[in-house]
């Protein structure tokens, strides 16, 4: 059974762990998307995420919230393609994605975008 829960352990809240993964973190470009991915040990498998929209490209904080509520949720119903390949692993992965794109996409495009973008940063880290 999948789980689609989004609980509070699988966000990144510290400056530190952003300090830690703007500094040492591998990135790739996946448009309308930039990923910043850091592996570190650990005993079970868990993947921690942070979204980020640019206040330059929205003004409005309705829409950076809405842009960022979209990824999280599209997120949160395809994260078990990350876990399901990473289920004996020993390591956890700590995601930044941030929004690059200039206009609000639909819930649909960035469902497709998000599964192309967890499948590239599994083929990345093989």
């Amino acid at each position: 059974m999948k789980n689609y829960s989004f609980s509070k352990q699988e966000r990144i809240y510290h400056r530190d762990d952003f300090q830690k993964l703007l500094a040492e973190g591998k990135s790739f470009y996946h448009y309308p998307f930039r990923c910043i991915y850091l592996w570190k040990e650990a005993t079970v498998f868990s993947g921690r995420i942070a979204v980020s929209v640019s206040k330059k490209k929205f003004k409005n904080a309705v829409d950076r919230n809405k842009i960022k509520r979209l990824i999280r949720e599209n997120y949160r119903l395809e994260k078990h393609i990350l876990y399901q390949e990473y289920a004996d692993s020993t390591q956890s992965v700590d995601i930044l994605i941030i929004y690059i794109g200039t206009k609000i996409c639909s819930f649909c495009i960035f469902k497709t975008q998000i599964i192309e973008l967890i499948n590239k940063m599994i083929s990345k880290s093989r």
